[in-house]
């Protein structure tokens, strides 16, 4: 792999506020190194079945809810309402990109409730996993959005 299409080459594709030092919620934010993603990868999406390119085959595998978001203000609301008992806890979220240029990032729960739609406008196509917990959601570009246990093996 060329590094320019390297694991985390393109961290200026990440929402702006992540990237920001003025930023009181992007200091929030932590961006995973290659060995960090692998690590975040193993204990949660590679315990999925893979479809065809890089969305999780949830036709071979159980999930708990799946809904469907119409517009960015409605994916806002949703990712309030997904996430609202890891924000009550104070827990950490990692945001893990469908494009594997952009590094993993991971922030408390209620920065990604703040900046939902900017996390959606970096990129369509990804998996949220709250820290310590057993569930993925999975985003994908056309507005579907995927609830799921993680598999214990």
């Amino acid at each position: 792999m060329s590094g320019q299409n390297a694991y985390g080459s393109h961290p200026e594709y990440l929402p702006d506020f992540v990237n920001d030092p003025r930023d009181d919620d992007g200091r929030q934010v932590v961006t995973l190194d290659l060995a960090e993603n692998r690590e975040l990868a193993a204990a949660s999406l590679s315990k999925f079945p893979a479809a065809t390119g890089d969305v999780i085959d949830f036709e071979s595998t159980s999930y708990e809810d799946r809904l469907w978001w119409d517009d960015e203000e409605h994916w806002t609301r949703m990712a309030a309402e997904l996430l609202s008992s890891y924000v009550q806890r104070g827990e950490r979220v990692a945001i893990i990109w469908g494009n594997y240029v952009m590094p993993a990032v991971t922030m408390p729960a209620d920065v990604a409730v703040r900046h939902a739609r900017d996390i959606l406008d970096a990129g369509p196509h990804f998996w949220i996993h709250p820290l310590g917990g057993s569930v993925l959601i999975e985003c994908l570009m056309d507005g579907q959005v995927t609830v799921a246990r993680i598999p214990s093996e």
